[in-house]
């Protein structure tokens, strides 16, 4: 029982390290520039988004529209706080203003560690829930390719950040929307919102 316990911890961990990095972890030590509060951040394994801004979200032909309405700390900046606004759409057709949709209103936490060394902890609301599908949030507008419990990689979900800012003007058919997929190979850059479909990029 007692070597059961040991793997356990261990196991958990090893998960808390890898989320508590977030999708800014860096790049095997590389400087990572974050983005200013009007910018969005395309990383290999995961996008942020400025408060305000809906960014969508694709697994097939179900789609999700993500909001997020408020960021703030708690006693500490490593205190991290946000609420957000979703509304998921799993019929096929892609149309938020249909009545079907589902909307959800909540708030995610991550707040500092607590406790020593690899010992510590942090407990909290850290996924993004929009219908069925859940992705890792690490702060702010920071939204991961996949879920808290699942190592990095590609689940099929596809995110692509807009300069939204109501469901009303959301159309997941515009051509102009980029649709990003996770890539561990791709490069990371900051885009002004304004710029984010003339392909203007900050690298």
């Amino acid at each position: 029982m007692r070597e059961l316990v040991v793997v356990w911890l261990s196991v958990t961990i090893m998960v808390f390290m890898q989320l508590a990095g977030g999708a800014l972890a860096s790049d095997q030590g590389r400087q990572i520039i974050l983005p200013e509060p009007n910018e969005v951040h395309i990383a290999p394994n995961g996008v942020i988004v400025p408060l305000g801004r809906i960014l969508l979200i694709r697994k097939g032909c179900e789609y999700c529209a993500v909001k997020f309405t408020r960021f703030w700390t708690g006693k500490t900046e490593e205190d991290r706080y946000a609420s957000y606004e979703s509304y998921y759409q799993g019929d096929k057709t892609g149309d938020f203003s249909n009545k079907n949709v589902q909307f959800r209103r909540e708030k995610l936490s991550f707040p500092k560690p607590r406790g020593i060394g690899r010992l510590a902890f942090s407990f909290g609301n850290k996924e993004i829930r929009c219908g069925p599908i859940k992705l890792f949030w690490a702060g702010k507008g920071d939204v991961a390719f996949y879920g808290m419990d699942q190592p990095e990689g590609d689940y099929g979900i596809e995110l692509a950040p807009t300069p939204w800012t109501s469901i009303s003007e959301v159309n997941v058919f515009d051509p102009r929307v980029k649709w990003y997929r996770y890539d561990e190979t791709r490069k990371r850059v900051n885009i002004p919102v304004d710029k984010l479909w003339d392909g203007t990029e900050k690298k």
